[in-house]
């Protein structure tokens, strides 16, 4: 039986969809509804790296609500609802962790995704599909980010040891890929340029794999930290376009320099 909060949450979102309750809630598709639960976790995510917890609580509050939202739609169409969803949900984990639930065991991370690989397969050939047919490549939606894209191919192809032996491997790798960009600068040839720099992208996400970084998320927080240190050097010359724009190189480097000397840790 579902928490009071929970139980609290689901009645008010039955209410919103009622024919008397909020006309935008009302005009909601699954489809629809399934883009914003997209967006709230994308924000769940970017409040996660900020530390912040009291946001980070608010963006998981927004994102279970989209969540029992779905589910609600779900429910008028199929009359299941957020309870079938979370039975499928609690018997789909019971069944692909058996190291946990049943008999089999699995002493490290890489065992344990071993046998939820296992159930997967075999539900699979219960369904008269054959898993050993299928490419390891995961089907990933179209808007899933490339970098994350690159990562989980190369980690589907890795199962099967298509992946280099060592960490040296892929620096070397890296190197090789620099050394066919300049090749290509230096012929001035765009298509070829475009190649390379995807094939650079596509290695450094394999190193991150090797070093098991997420790649997304350390470009996110790059990201993040290059505005900070922006917004410090734009405050530096007084918020004045005119004047950043007039500066040195070594003025604004000088500049740069002190907002990461004011980071705490540095960097």
């Amino acid at each position: 039986m579902p928490l009071p909060n929970t139980e609290r949450l689901l009645s008010t979102i039955h209410v919103l969809r009622a024919p008397d309750g909020c006309p935008w809630d009302r005009k909601q598709t699954l489809a629809t509804a399934a883009h914003h639960l997209h967006d709230e976790s994308a924000e769940l995510l970017e409040a996660a790296l900020g530390g912040d917890l009291d946001h980070v609580r608010e963006e998981l509050g927004d994102l279970l609500f989209m969540v029992c939202f779905v589910a609600e739609i779900l429910g008028e169409t199929t009359r299941g609802g957020f309870d079938d969803v979370a039975a499928l949900a609690d018997a789909k984990l019971v069944r692909r962790h058996p190291h946990v639930f049943g008999g089999a065991a699995a002493g490290d991370a890489g065992e344990s995704q071993q046998r939820w690989n296992e159930v997967k397969a075999q539900e699979k050939r219960a369904k008269g599909l054959d898993p050993d047919r299928e490419s390891l490549l995961k089907d990933l939606p179209a808007a899933t980010a490339p970098l994350h894209q690159a990562h989980r191919y190369q980690k589907d192809a890795a199962q099967v040891g298509f992946d280099w032996p060592d960490l040296e491997g892929v620096r070397e790798k890296i190197r090789e890929e620099l050394a066919e960009l300049d090749e290509a600068v230096a012929a001035g040839d765009a298509p070829a340029m475009e190649h390379e720099v995807g094939d650079l992208l596509f290695s450094v996400a394999n190193l991150a794999r090797r070093l098991d970084v997420a790649p997304d998320v350390a470009l996110r927080r790059a990201n993040a930290r290059f505005r900070t240190r922006f917004h410090a050097v734009e405050a530096a010359f007084g918020g004045d376009r005119d004047r950043l724009a007039a500066a040195s190189l070594d003025e604004l480097e000088a500049a740069w320099q002190a907002a990461k000397s004011a980071e705490r840790g540095g960097a």
